[in-house]
This record gives structure tokens, sequence and C-alpha cells, in this order.
């Protein structure tokens, strides 16, 4: 894992506090479906619920992102999405609805993700309900690494998550809907905002590429979803 792109996939998850004007626009169309030793985790919602086939989306969920991203996933359906990959941050931002200051800490905090061709999706309702008016969110991309083990992946995101001020809660290999994955469950203090925080970190086999998956939210009781959502990452 390259550090530069794993501190951008974080600054964008906690720039959402400034994307809570997203709680009030309607979802614009997405891309169709067709288109430190390791921890071992508890049990959750990333076991317990059966396997969906990749490519598909669970009851409720549609999917993002495409060949253009490297990979899709599948999120709530009214949960806003913005393809990055097609480098018209400004119009995308502007288009849901954005301006003044929320538009300019939306960019700064996005354009990062832009070169890696990510998508990016966040619940609409969720600042309305925070006391720091964050809206939990995704971003998601893929990026060229050497393929290594999966403790080892383990070891240097615990790392670089450490040198963030983040405190890691569970790390490991799980099961995902298009094979494993290494997911990493933490908490990270950022601009005063607690920010509970999972990523998804799975090989492409035919691409070579390392994708990730990075969720974020400044609410308890949200690690059921964010497992659900990251059970349906697949390369493409």
């Amino acid at each position: 894992m390259t550090r530069p792109s794993v501190r951008a996939a974080l600054w964008a998850s906690a720039g959402a506090v400034a994307c809570g004007a997203l709680a009030a626009t309607p979802a614009p169309p997405t891309t169709p479906a067709t288109a430190t030793p390791p921890v071992t985790p508890t049990a959750t919602s990333t076991t317990a619920r059966p396997a969906v086939p990749p490519g598909t989306a669970p009851q409720g969920f549609t999917r993002i992102g495409g060949p253009a991203n490297g990979l899709t996933v599948a999120v709530p359906q009214d949960w806003v999405a913005l393809d990055l990959s097609r480098d018209d941050l400004d119009k995308s931002l502007t288009s849901i609805g954005l301006s003044g200051e929320a538009l300019e800490q939306a960019r700064r905090s996005l354009r990062p993700l832009v070169a890696n061709k990510a998508v990016w999706a966040s619940d609409r309702t969720s600042a309305a309900t925070s006391p720091n008016r964050f809206a939990t969110n995704l971003n998601a991309f893929c990026q060229e690494s050497p393929d290594v083990p999966a403790d080892q992946i383990v070891a240097d995101v615990k790392r670089q998550l450490g040198q963030l001020g983040a405190t890691v809660s569970q790390a490991g290999e799980v099961p995902i809907d298009d094979g494993t994955a290494v997911r990493v469950v933490y908490r990270l203090p950022s601009r005063g905002i607690d920010i509970r925080g999972t990523q998804y970190y799975t090989r492409s086999s035919s691409s070579g590429r390392t994708c990730i998956l990075t969720l974020s939210t400044d609410k308890d009781g949200l690690q059921p979803l964010f497992d659900r959502i990251g059970r349906t990452l697949t390369p493409r």
C-alpha cells in the first residue's frame, strides 16, 4: 500500500463534514450493475449474511463504479454518489447543490481522489442527525501495488493509521462476495470529530491492482452496514 493514496482516502472521508448540504439533494444516476500482528475480527455481519454473487447488489442497494474506476461496490439506494473518473469534480459538486464554502471544502477534500478515478458516495440524510453535520460516506479506488500477504497489509495500514493518531480495534482477513479482503476498523480524531472508520483492501487478479474502500461516520452502530457494503466490493 502506498502512503499517499491511503492518506487521500482518509482525508476525503474526513472532509465529509463539508458535504452536509447533500442531505437535501436528490441522488444523481449511478452506473448500472451491469456496466502488530493482525487481530482476528469479532463476529459481525461480514460473516452472518449470506454471500451475494459478485456483480449483483443486495435488496435495497445499487451498484456504483465500473471499468473506469476499476471496481464496483453496492450502496443503499438513497445514497448520493459521484464518479470521479470523469474529472469534472466542480460540475458534479454544483449539480448536487453545493455552493460557496461547502463547495470549496468538498472540492479540496475530493480533489486528491480524482487522480485515482475513485467513486464517492454519502448517506443523504446522515448529516441532519449528526451533531457535527458529518455526512456518513465512502470512497473507493484501485492503485498499483505489489502482491503482498494479508499480514503485511495489516501491519502497513496499522502503522500509517497510527501515524495519523488513529486507534485500530480490529484488523484481519475476511470473506467478501468476490473472494477475501483485509478489513481494518479504527477510530480517527479529525478536526474535533471522532470518526469511526472501516477500510477494505482486496486485490484484482486480472489487473494486479489493489482496491481500497474507506467508510466513515461519526455515529455509533453503523458497523453492520459498513460490513454489508464492504462485502460487495468487486474489482473490475
